[in-house]
């Protein structure tokens, strides 16, 4: 994934980026960042298609997972400082929902309403969902603590993993190399060998 002329946008992300290079970046116009053999506009494209990738890898494999009827959660743990930009994506995907994203160190929460993001940083994943399943409750009662208990939500998987599996488009060859094991781990996946057979909780890594 090439970060194209968004170059800023994404260099900003970085891990190592500074303000001092993002200043240096913005005085460089586009067509020139993108044809240029200097070793310090080679630098800057790279950093920025690094944080493109791993920005695309994350929108395409987080999963997310309902806590109740009004908050989605999963696991990220990024290299680059795109946690509240992956966390805002998915949220204005479901408007009205909170998501929160996170590993065991941080987390970010967003909220998607009317148009508007609302915003918020947290430490642990765990303890950020206990302050919100808390406050929830407080707020809504207990009967909103849990999803329907009428949906079963793993023969719902089943039928939708069988309607969608084809081997003739195994190729773990291919996955290996677009999704290495860094940022499967990053995204809290593990590959599941066995696909024909994959259960809705060995998807989400809770075998």
């Amino acid at each position: 994934m090439r970060a194209g002329r968004n170059f800023l946008f994404y260099l900003h992300f970085h891990r190592n980026c500074s303000e001092r290079l993002l200043a240096r970046t913005g005085q460089v116009e586009p067509a020139d960042l993108e044809t240029s053999v200097e070793r310090e506009h080679v630098r800057m494209r790279k950093m920025a298609d690094e944080v493109a990738g791993e920005v695309h890898r994350m929108k395409a494999f987080v999963r997310l997972t309902p806590l109740g009827p009004f908050v989605f959660y999963g696991f990220l743990k990024p290299r680059h400082r795109i946690g509240e930009h992956i966390c805002e994506h998915f949220a204005r995907r479901n408007a009205g929902i909170i998501v929160v994203l996170g590993n065991g160190r941080e987390s970010w929460i967003c909220l998607c309403r009317d148009g508007r993001i609302w915003r918020e940083r947290g430490n642990g994943l765990a303890e950020c969902l206990e302050g919100l399943k808390s406050a929830l409750q407080r707020d809504n009662g207990p009967q909103n603590e849990t999803i329907r208990d009428d949906l079963d939500v793993d023969r719902l998987w089943q039928i939708f993993y069988d309607s969608q599996y084809c081997p003739e488009r195994e190729n773990l060859t291919a996955f290996h190399r677009h999704m290495p094991r860094r940022d499967q781990e990053a995204a809290g996946l593990r590959l599941v060998n066995k696909k024909r057979n994959a259960s809705l909780e060995a998807f989400l890594g809770k075998e």
